[in-house]
């Protein structure tokens, strides 16, 4: 073979190793891209959801309001209805309605009130203990030392102003904090009524009262004595409540704030749930806007 010979097929084999390499840029690039693509839509998605979820929470407050001077109104229900079957609930109703937007998107949301929830500004020992234990799963030394943590916080401070506060507290753990965040709040509603309540923190807190032989006290009653901190503010804990708290330390409990449920619904199976808490009260709007997270998905990630 001659010179030039070689010389020809160095320059074939380089053009070959060039063009194999341009083509794995190239599908690194279109994979990349592809990626890029997916996760724009997934935050274009979720921006999307976090602006329906609240104009859906302005609408459940007018339509709950509404329904409340309209005798035939099918929407006012107590509860879901496998809670109501399973829970008989006597309490507070839920308020659920239906809401579909185009051809695209559909929103189941319900107004549940606040007191069915564990309020992190209100709750006794005995409340905390067995929300930690029986929900978060933790052993009985860890819910009373966590309990034991959220009082004294109470007591140093003016009150919790975010659930994620719940990691601040002595004795925490982020596990349990995992498993019971969803029903907590720190608003300050008075006792937890079970009527109201999720149907595992239903069932848990009618075991508890069960077991010890006294009923749950009624929604909105102010919890027992127990180590219960300050006690002294009421509603939503912003500068001003801490203020008025000062000037009026009897307050009132704020019965007027829901927790609003969604549940999402997209093209292609797609299901997200949110929850917004609202405030009936005065001017009506949202005071905090939960994650969206993803219930079921039908979309396939590159």
């Amino acid at each position: 073979m001659n010179a030039e010979s070689k010389q020809g097929g160095f320059a074939i084999a380089l053009l070959l190793w060039m063009i194999a390499g341009m083509s794995l840029t190239v599908a690194a690039v279109i994979h990349f891209a592809r990626a890029d693509t997916y996760m724009a839509e997934l935050r274009v998605r979720e921006a999307k959801a976090q602006a329906l979820g609240r104009g859906v929470a302005y609408l459940l407050l007018r339509d709950s309001a509404m329904a409340t001077y309209d005798p035939d109104a099918q929407s006012v229900v107590s509860g879901l209805q496998q809670e109501e079957d399973e829970l008989q609930h006597t309490g507070q109703q839920l308020f659920t309605k239906r809401y579909q937007f185009g051809d695209d998107w559909a929103v189941s949301g319900t107004l549940r009130p606040s007191s069915g929830f564990v309020s992190l500004n209100n709750a006794d020992r005995d409340e905390l203990t067995m929300l930690f234990k029986g929900l978060g799963k933790a052993g009985e030394r860890e819910a009373v030392a966590m309990a034991e943590g959220v009082l004294q916080y109470r007591a140093d401070f003016p009150g919790f102003r975010y659930p994620e506060e719940l990691l601040a507290v002595a004795d925490s753990s982020r596990v349990v904090y995992d498993n019971v965040k969803g029903y907590v709040h720190t608003y300050r509603t008075g006792s937890l009524a079970a009527s109201s309540a999720p149907t595992q923190l239903a069932y848990l807190a009618r075991d508890v009262a069960g077991a010890e032989g006294d009923a749950m006290p009624a929604a909105g009653q102010p919890a027992p004595d127990n180590g219960s901190g300050r006690g002294r503010i009421e509603g939503r804990i912003t500068f001003e409540s801490i203020a008025e708290a000062l000037r009026n330390p009897n307050g009132a409990s704020d019965l007027a704030i829901s927790a609003a449920e969604m549940e999402i619904s997209l093209p292609g199976g797609i299901q997200l749930e949110q929850t917004v808490w609202v405030s009936g009260a005065g001017v009506q709007g949202v005071l905090r806007s939960g994650p969206v997270t993803v219930k079921k998905t039908g979309l396939t990630k590159p």
